[in-house]
């Protein structure tokens, strides 16, 4: 067996990555396999940046998991429709074990006969790299019904992830009961299927008059402890005969709300600066931020010239100014960002809020945040006030999480 590779920089930020750089997630990983062998579907809820897609990736790659399932991962957040999902579908079926071999290989290629596959083969004849288009004569033709099938005769069990799953919630056809009734007859496939947004998943999942109704076991995902990031960030700069201080980690950790992707990019972005032999510093953690915003500067302005009324634009302001803006409707909030009234600002949050925009999340009773703190950190930078997020980030961090943690049980409505 070939030796591991050692990566020049060990702090990775795509959602696959091998085992031992990846950050804790021992409890979560042990559940998710228990769930499984239980025979249990599973629901996975958590915020975005908080290692959802990263954690099932991990789960793929467990021993257990690994010997016992083809491994499917259709990733919908961007689809738009049932013909996107079947196409994201079809792509997880190319990459899943069962495509591997010259047998499976045909076996998959007859399933998607009346297709126009477009492949490039490995030297091997394997699939390596693809992408589906569709015949201008055919289109989608194939039911997910025919796809169920195929997956109920595979010899191996099949473990299928549904990632963004609220997505579906969207699609101009409502296919919830459709995929139900495949999903409930299917004896030799599990499904995980995953989102970030809570509050859409308890309905589909909990709502007695949802067709997903008590279907998947339930998994709340939180922000790894600190207390683990900290040891495990400091382990591998250690490993590299570099180190980083408890300061500047836990700078990076409040600044990000403890959100593993945003703080593995900081990281990342240290590790790289840092030489050998010696100590990062929250210095280091702040110029590491600043330089991530200057990669993103062009992004970030383009996001910003496709809000085009200004009295949107001033409300994303006033939101990123305040790091959680509460009382938006209030007079005090009114006049401190000199707004027309109460109710320009729900419409304002109304457009931001929208999915096409995507801006700003609730995190309260008439209580808001941007959704990307790199995004609220480049626009407090161009307000000359970064310094003091960077001073501030600790009580913003705690502020947060006692408001999370006040939120209001889950309640049907009709």
């Amino acid at each position: 067996m070939s030796k591991e590779h050692t990566p020049n920089n060990p702090f990775y930020t795509g959602i696959s990555m091998p085992d031992r750089y990846f950050c804790d997630r021992e409890m979560e990983t042990k559940d998710i396999i228990s769930k499984l062998n239980n025979g249990n579907n599973i629901v996975i809820k958590a915020p975005r940046r908080v290692g959802k897609s990263s954690l099932i990736m991990h789960v793929f790659q467990q021993k257990e998991v690994k010997d016992a399932y083809n491994t499917l991962y259709v990733d919908i957040y961007g689809t738009k429709n049932m013909d996107d999902l079947v196409k994201e579908f079809m792509n997880a079926f190319l990459e899943a074990g069962f495509a591997r071999s010259e047998r499976g290989r045909k076996q998959v290629e007859r399933l998607f006969q009346r297709l126009y596959l477009q492949a490039n083969l490995s030297a091997g004849g394997e699939l390596s790299a693809f992408r589906l288009g569709l015949s201008p004569s055919n289109g989608v033709n194939f039911t997910l019904s025919e796809m169920f099938k195929f997956l109920e005769k595979t010899k191996k069990p099949n473990l299928v992830v549904f990632d963004e799953f609220q997505k579906v919630k969207e699609y101009p056809e409502d296919i919830t009961a459709e995929l139900r009734s495949y999903i409930q007859r299917m004896t030799n496939t599990r499904f995980i299927f995953s989102g970030s947004s809570r509050h859409m998943l308890n309905h589909m999942f909990e709502h007695p008059k949802e067709p997903f109704y008590r279907s998947a076991s339930s998994m709340n995902l939180d922000i790894i402890s600190e207390e683990s990031y900290t040891s495990f960030a400091k382990r591998l700069f250690q490993q590299y005969r570099k180190d980083i201080s408890d300061e500047a980690i836990a700078m990076a950790y409040a600044l990000f709300s403890g959100r593993t992707y945003d703080i593995q990019e900081v990281m990342k972005e240290v590790f790289q600066q840092l030489a050998s032999g010696k100590t990062a510093g929250i210095d280091d953690v702040k110029d590491a931020v600043k330089r991530l915003m200057a990669m993103w500067d062009n992004d970030f302005r383009e996001r910003m010239d496709r809000i085009e009324k200004i009295k949107n634009r001033n409300m994303l302001y006033a939101i990123a100014l305040e790091g959680i803006a509460t009382s938006v409707t209030s007079t005090s909030f009114i006049r401190k960002y000199k707004m027309d009234n109460a109710s320009s600002i729900q419409n304002a949050i109304a457009y931001l809020s929208d999915e096409n925009i995507n801006a700003i999340e609730k995190i309260g009773k008439a209580s808001y945040q941007l959704q990307n703190r790199l995004f609220e950190l480049w626009i407090a930078n161009g307000f000359r006030c970064l310094d003091q997020k960077f001073s501030t980030a600790r009580d913003r961090f705690e502020k947060e999480r006692q408001m999370l943690s006040q939120q209001p049980v889950f309640k049907f409505t009709d």
